[in-house]
């Protein structure tokens, strides 16, 4: 894809930003506005904490504490910050961002879009601005432009997963501050699996015993699981740090499959049968114990009360059935409940669970495999099996769908299988959708598994450069996209992430 751009005077006009994701429309003006400690912040009631992130970030590097535009005294050039309703068809996410040598306006409908501004402000001025410490004898310039940008997707998000490998607070942190820069808004927050349940749940205490996480595994004790928790205050600062950054924490608690630490720490969940058929000698929740139901409402109880998040995630992926044919608890559920076979139960549990989570306001969903068997229309399905067409049948069946195709979208998968371009030349929406069938298509996301026990610096370097293509698929216009352009820009970005920490070149 290119920009649209007007160039008013090309004989003075500035090199074209290299902007990640590309902004909608930019028109290219002449000359330059230059930060300086004589610069003054001007924000209106509605944009002052939008003006103080923006002053935060720029402080490290350039070593200016901005004033504001109302102290007195001061003179020279200004950044203005304000919330402006009449740009209200941009969207809820959308902005206006002009510069001039005098004067730098930022304007949006709302503050997401104003932050989104911001992030595209820091972007404009040169790409040691994202460093940590002060640096000397650097102009400050950002290039007259007047961008008009908002997002194409309203879901673009990147998932973390702590359900295989613990992932530390700080770490967390960072990787939202990633994503903010790169104008995603949701992070997927994978927290349980077969490795670990690090969330605090109280009255449960067993979940977090660090004492057992060494056997949860059995006969594999070279996996390397990170003992760990997450406090529930601890998730609140996460949930609290995002939302400053306008990001939305999803929460996934896996069930009924992928359950493995929470069966091993209250085995009176799992079903009562002497064996299993997959290499985990437990793996699923017994659905036909009344038992389980409590417990799990119990969890989802306290995980709605941490995460405002309109969806919450289920999981519901990779969950035999074998087990559930030999469970005398499930077989009197299914001939209870009139069900014909174990893709109905399952559909049973499901339907059940999310009637739960529809009493407490929330809409769940989970992976492609929850459409087996049927599921309420009212249920959102996370699309990974390409395979399987997921996608288009969820689409078609009036199910809202989040694109996180394993094709291209899983980062645990080396750049090697993954590579960059392929990344960069993935459409989120199916050819074969009508446009009323692909309404339902919400955006898209990437994960990022640690099945593997990357490190922390691993994570980070499988994840950028792609998640950089990813923003672009889920922010910019699907035409045309501009591969050469994107790798282009890529060079200057990656300037910036170096400044980060983040030096996936010399890596590669």
């Amino acid at each position: 894809m290119q920009m649209e751009k007007t160039v008013k005077d090309s004989s003075s006009a500035p090199a074209i930003p290299a902007l990640v994701p590309q902004p909608v429309s930019v028109e290219y003006g002449r000359g330059c506005f230059v930060l300086t400690a004589d610069t003054t912040l001007s924000a209106d009631q509605a944009s002052a904490s939008t003006a103080v992130q923006l002053a935060a970030y720029l402080r490290p590097a350039c070593g200016f504490k901005l004033a504001t535009a109302a102290a007195a005294g001061r003179s020279g050039t200004v950044i203005a910050l304000n919330q402006d309703k009449d740009l209200a068809d941009l969207g809820p996410e959308g902005y206006r961002l002009e510069v001039t040598p005098q004067r730098v306006s930022l304007s949006a409908p709302t503050q997401a879009g104003l932050f989104f501004a911001v992030q595209t402000l820091r972007q404009l001025l040169p790409p040691l601005i994202f460093s940590a410490h002060c640096v000397k004898n650097v102009e400050w310039r950002i290039p007259c432009v007047t961008i008009k940008d908002q997002p194409r997707f309203g879901w673009r998000g990147l998932m973390l997963d702590t359900g295989h490998d613990f992932q530390h607070l700080p770490f967390i942190l960072r990787f939202i501050d990633l994503m903010a820069l790169h104008k995603f808004n949701v992070l997927h927050w994978h927290i349980t699996d077969l490795g670990t349940f690090p969330l605090e749940i109280t009255n449960y205490p067993k979940l977090q015993d660090p004492s057992t996480l060494g056997t949860r595994l059995k006969g594999e004790p070279k996996r390397g699981v990170k003992p760990g928790r997450y406090t529930q205050a601890e998730v609140r600062e996460v949930v609290a740090y995002a939302a400053t950054r306008h990001i939305t924490v999803m929460p996934e608690i896996d069930m009924p499959g992928h359950s493995t630490p929470a069966l091993l720490a209250y085995p009176e969940y799992d079903c009562p049968v002497p064996h299993k058929t997959w290499e985990f000698e437990r793996w699923e929740y017994c659905v036909g114990n009344e038992k389980t139901y409590g417990f799990l409402q119990d969890v989802l109880s306290q995980v709605i009360d941490l995460f405002p998040s309109k969806f919450i995630h289920i999981g519901g992926d990779e969950c035999p059935k074998d087990h559930w044919k030999l469970c005398p608890v499930c077989q009197a559920k299914m001939k209870a409940e009139n069900l014909q076979n174990e893709d109905e139960l399952q559909s049973y549990f499901v339907r059940r669970i999310e009637k739960f989570l529809n009493s407490r306001g929330r809409r769940l969903i989970g992976w492609d495999e929850i459409l087996e068997g049927g599921i309420a229309p009212n249920a959102a399905v996370m699309a990974w099996r390409v395979e399987k067409q997921a996608a288009a049948i969820a689409a078609k069946a009036g199910h809202d769908v989040v694109v996180a195709a394993t094709s291209h979208l899983y980062f645990d998968y080396s750049e090697t299988t993954t590579p960059l371009e392929k990344v960069y030349g993935f459409e989120p929406v199916p050819q074969d959708l009508t446009p009323e069938q692909a309404v339902h298509i919400l955006g898209a996301q990437a994960q990022m598994w640690t099945d593997n026990h990357p490190t922390e610096k691993e994570i980070e370097r499988l994840v950028y450069p792609r998640a950089c293509a990813v923003s672009e698929i889920v922010w910019s216009k699907a035409e045309p996209r501009d591969y050469s352009g994107f790798v282009q820009r890529l060079g200057v970005h990656a300037q910036r992430l170096a400044a980060l920490g983040i030096d996936w070149q010399a890596a590669g």
